[in-house]
């Protein structure tokens, strides 16, 4: 049988790197001073490097041993790190990669500090180009399953894309856990050439999704749900930024 790879990881700097630090340096007014950031899954270290670079504390934690500093967590586990240790946690393109996404958000929570920032992304499962994949192949976009091979018993290594999440499944693990959610981001465009192909879609979901709040709830602050999830970016993103600040 094919053995599944140990682990996987992004060879460059990309938009959605680049975008988690600005949203980093923009929630901290640029003052790295005495901040803890986590930053799991590590992966080739491109992230890590750019916000020591900027005077941030960086944990690096990964399964892989891409370096020696490197503290080596599963994120199947619970991460051995104490509660609030953290003024800031990035898991950027991680839990797509594990079993059971709500254990390992509540984890991210446990370690971060009241007032901290939390940064979670993911492939955007809810993009119209997603969505029409699902329709057409019956899985959705970068979650093909023709490479998902189950680990070896005791393995551990990177499962690959094996959980999507959506931006709502986020917002629910985020009331949850006693977080904040904030306006959500996402990398670069994806097919919004499509966009008059799509856009009769997009205007009977979105009043389908005020039908369906005013019969369930109704209450201005939930209608934000729906100004999130017919964003711009949340429709045509190829990555999903989620953000979320842990109450106080």
């Amino acid at each position: 049988m094919e053995k599944q790879a140990k682990f996987s990881h992004v060879p460059n700097f990309t938009d959605y790197m680049e975008l988690s630090v600005q949203i980093f340096n923009n929630f901290f007014n640029n003052d790295s001073h005495n901040k803890a950031i986590l930053d799991l899954p590590a992966g080739n270290g491109l992230v890590s490097k750019e916000l020591k670079k900027l005077g941030y504390d960086i944990i690096s934690a990964d399964i892989n041993d891409e370096y020696p500093f490197y503290f080596q967590v599963n994120m199947e586990e619970p991460l051995p790190f104490k509660d609030e240790k953290f003024d800031a946690v990035i898991c950027l393109e991680g839990i797509e990669h594990v079993m059971h996404p709500e254990i390992l958000f509540s984890e991210l929570a446990r370690v971060l500090k009241k007032g901290g920032l939390l940064i979670i992304s993911t492939p955007n499962v809810q993009s119209f180009y997603s969505r029409f994949q699902l329709l057409c192949t019956g899985y959705l976009f970068q979650f093909d399953p023709f490479d998902k091979i189950p680990l070896e018993p005791n393995k551990n290594a990177d499962k690959g894309h094996i959980s999507p999440v959506f931006y709502t499944q986020l917002r629910y693990y985020s009331d949850l856990h006693n977080l904040k959610t904030l306006k959500p981001s996402g990398g670069r465009l994806k097919r919004l050439v499509a966009l008059p192909f799509f856009l009769p879609f997009i205007l009977i979901g979105y009043l389908w999704s005020i039908r369906d709040w005013k019969k369930t709830s109704n209450k201005v602050e939930t209608f934000e749900i729906i100004k999130h999830l017919f964003s711009i970016k949340l429709l045509f993103s190829r990555s999903l930024i989620f953000k979320a600040v842990k109450n106080l």
